[in-house]
């Protein structure tokens, strides 16, 4: 009969390490049934090559395609005036302190 020290140590990892063990299969099982649902995109494909050296892969897709794959395409596009960020202040503005207030006499 093992010690009462390695008893509790039994009872406290063996359950630890099958928990954990049955997670990672739940989560491998979920990315199995991901990768097998994902849609195959087909459309016209085009290679982009960036100013840092790296190639990007595009492809095109009508709004049916969008729809089916999740995506609302009338949400999508350049920014309007109300999504663009606000301007970069003056360099003489960003450099000054604001001004200290008056103190109360």
């Amino acid at each position: 009969m093992p010690s009462r020290g390695v008893l509790i140590r039994i009872c406290i990892y063996v359950p630890l390490l099958a928990f954990f063990g049955w997670q990672a299969c739940e989560k491998y099982k979920a990315e199995q049934a991901a990768e097998k649902a994902a849609p195959e995109i087909e459309g016209r494909k085009h290679t982009f090559t960036l100013p840092d050296g790296k190639s990007v892969e595009v492809v095109e897709i009508s709004e049916d395609q969008a729809r089916q794959m999740g995506f609302d395409p009338s949400k999508s596009g350049p920014p309007s005036k109300a999504e663009a960020p606000a301007p970069a202040p003056a360099a003489e503005e960003s450099k000054s302190p604001p001004p200290a207030p008056a103190p109360a006499n």
